[in-house]
């Protein structure tokens, strides 16, 4: 592989890449995120075929190099890049000759990404703590975003599907449109629909879950050699993706909740104090601490709602779990 590699990785630099394959690459050196995939690479697949003559080094220079061919390569109207490290820069473009040779990006971003991608304009919409934002996509779809969320999208849609990437958790109203189904793309969870409208949760090192009110959705699990299917759900009806385990639970939920969230109904259904505290930071941008471990593990049923302020909600919430808290500025001990 390693002579497939270097050429390819020499394509990308010299602009011989296709547009799908230069668009995926763009895009894919945005998120940080990918960081244990590009080290996972590098270890397993290319320690010996890249590095084998330099022992894991390389020159500052040929660093040097590397990352200014690729800032030459990458448009900065169409896709703003972040400033990275040398490091992650010598790793990234390492990545794009794996992700050209392999075409494992074409597939991440769900394969059959039109010739017109060379000249698609990448939008995110990125959320802090305790801040949602609402997103009118060109097809009227409407997307509400949540704390701590980001949303990557096209200023256009073109090509047979209406793709976009979504880090965190959103509720979608989906415009209906038959022939371009919407697709939404979390970790390697994908989403597809026609025209619905339901919630996302994607964070990182957490459950994926998806939630219906209504319409039909399908759900995948993206892999290299495939698709897999997870679940086709209509309203009322969630999956849930555990990633250490690799299993789907598919389970029924309140139409209303679903769509409460929109109005910050957040609904938990025995689950451990110290997930709702994790939410509730999200939502209010606030640290929450507990005094004494066993609190955090007690587990419990509540409906909160976040409309109201941190100090009604911790009301709501001690009342049920029978448990003093104290505020200072922005924090929060719960003893």
């Amino acid at each position: 592989m390693g002579k497939s590699v270097e050429k390819l990785f020499i394509k990308y630099l010299d602009g011989a890449c296709t547009p799908e394959e230069k668009a995926m690459v763009e895009i894919w050196l945005q998120d940080e995120g990918n960081s244990a995939i590009l080290d996972a690479l590098l270890k397993e697949r290319l320690a010996e075929d890249m590095l084998m003559d330099t022992k894991d080094t390389v020159s500052p220079e040929r660093v040097a190099e590397w990352k200014e061919k690729l800032h030459q390569r990458i448009q900065p109207k169409e896709i703003p890049v972040r400033r990275l490290s040398y490091r992650f820069w010598l790793r990234a473009a390492i990545l794009v000759a794996v992700v050209c040779g392999m075409g494992y990006y074409a597939f991440y971003m769900h394969g059959n990404m039109p010739a017109a991608t060379q000249q698609m304009a990448w939008e995110e919409t990125a959320n802090q703590m305790g801040k949602r934002a609402t997103v009118t996509l060109t097809d009227g779809t409407v997307v509400l975003l949540g704390p701590n969320s980001k949303l990557y999208y096209p200023q256009e849609f073109s090509g047979p599907n209406r793709l976009v990437r979504l880090t965190g958790e959103a509720f979608f109203d989906v415009s209906e449109d038959a022939a371009h189904p919407f697709v939404v793309n979390t970790n390697d969870i994908q989403t597809t629909v026609l025209g619905t409208s339901f919630r996302i949760s994607a964070f990182t090192n957490m459950p994926v879950t998806v939630a219906v009110a209504t319409g039909r959705v399908r759900v995948d699990r993206r892999q290299q050699n495939g698709l897999q299917e997870l679940a086709v759900l209509t309203p009322g009806r969630e999956v849930t993706w555990l990633q250490e385990q690799q299993q789907a639970t598919v389970s029924t939920v309140n139409i209303q909740d679903v769509e409460g969230w929109k109005r910050g109904r957040l609904v938990f259904n025995n689950q451990p104090l110290k997930t709702i505290a994790e939410t509730l930071e999200r939502w209010y941008d606030v640290d929450i601490r507990f005094q004494h471990p066993h609190t955090a593990k007690t587990r419990i049923t509540v409906t909160l709602f976040a409309s109201g302020s941190i100090r009604q909600t911790l009301e709501t919430l001690s009342v049920g779990s029978n448990f003093k808290y104290t505020v200072k500025d922005r924090q929060i001990i719960i003893h």
